[in-house]
């Protein structure tokens, strides 16, 4: 009778270990599978992301350009990151079991949804929560899987969540929107003209074909062959540094500039003193505000557009 019982011991610690260890060979199984990444990046088309606010974001590959929500060109940098982070992604561990139920409700409420397609094809679907106590890893949760993990990308020191666009629990079209303002050559440019409000004796119109300056009284004027063709050459990559939401604060009566090259139409206006302290601005660099073809209102730094926005002295030295 005792030799059956610690026989029946033995089988119940045999079926014990081996139950943990299928659960941990399983749980490493899943780990080492690392579902959340994806191998071949350059075949994604479309990246869907959506917020628990209602804000969706679609990002679409054509022709070999990215556009977010089939409006505006994405920035080249944020593209990159993204493909580059879900190449990279990889398990770091599984969640706590003391941190599971909160983590879990966590993603239910505030989570961002995101989706990779190839074509029409989806190929990848979870959702991005919180990032972790110590900010070195970032919670989320597969689609149909119930088994949340901490995610993160090797020898990266950081959260993921910045490199999805999101901003807290939030996604925002301006995070993935080109900053782009300016990116012509100098020979598709067919004529700048300048407008100085503040004082139109500073303004001109320049004529490309033939080189042709035209001060404020309407008088073809001599000008610095050198000075001229480098401002033609100037029009290449400038970009304004942010895009700001409140259009409808700005005084227009303090306009600065208006520049047009060929059809677009770039105005600047002055930030005053106070709002530049109310929104903490970095007073190390000027800035001003802007519009281009009057559309948003973008904040532009006056070391990246002083180079554009000359005026006709200093084309004639």
């Amino acid at each position: 009778m005792l030799k059956n019982y610690w026989f029946y011991i033995i089988i119940s610690l045999i079926l014990i270990i081996t139950l943990w260890l299928i659960k941990s060979d399983t749980r490493s199984s899943i780990i080492d599978k690392n579902e959340f990444n994806i191998e071949n990046v350059s075949l994604i088309t479309k990246v869907f992301l959506a917020d628990r606010n209602g804000q969706t974001i679609t990002l679409e590959k054509k022709a070999e350009k990215w556009f977010v929500n089939d409006t505006f060109l994405v920035r080249k940098d944020a593209i990159a990151t993204l493909l580059s982070t879900c190449s990279k992604i990889r398990i770091k561990k599984p969640v706590p079991r003391a941190a599971l139920d909160n983590v879990v409700q966590f993603i239910a409420t505030t989570g961002v949804y995101v989706e990779f397609f190839e074509t029409n094809k989806m190929v990848k679907a979870y959702w991005i929560g919180s990032n972790t106590p110590d900010h070195l890893g970032t919670y989320m949760l597969l689609k149909d899987s119930k088994a949340p993990f901490v995610m993160h990308i090797p020898s990266f020191n950081g959260f993921l969540s910045p490199r999805y666009g999101i901003q807290g629990n939030t996604l925002n079209i301006s995070d993935w929107r080109s900053n782009t303002v300016f990116n012509m050559p100098s020979k598709d440019i067919k004529k700048i003209k300048y407008t100085d409000c503040l004082n139109q004796e500073n303004s001109y119109l320049l004529k490309s074909s033939p080189l042709q300056l035209i001060n404020s009284n309407n008088t073809s004027v001599a000008f610095n062959d050198k000075k001229v063709l480098t401002l033609l050459n100037s029009f290449k990559d400038v970009n304004c540094e942010v895009f700001k939401k409140d259009k409808e604060k700005i005084n227009y009566i303090t306009q600065l500039e208006e520049l047009i090259v060929n059809s677009d139409t770039l105005r600047t206006y002055r930030i005053s003193d106070l709002e530049q302290k109310t929104k903490q601005e970095n007073f190390t660099v000027d800035r001003k505000y802007a519009t281009l073809n009057n559309g948003d209102l973008m904040l532009i730094q006056d070391y990246v557009f002083n180079k554009v926005l000359i005026n006709i002295t200093e084309l004639t030295k």
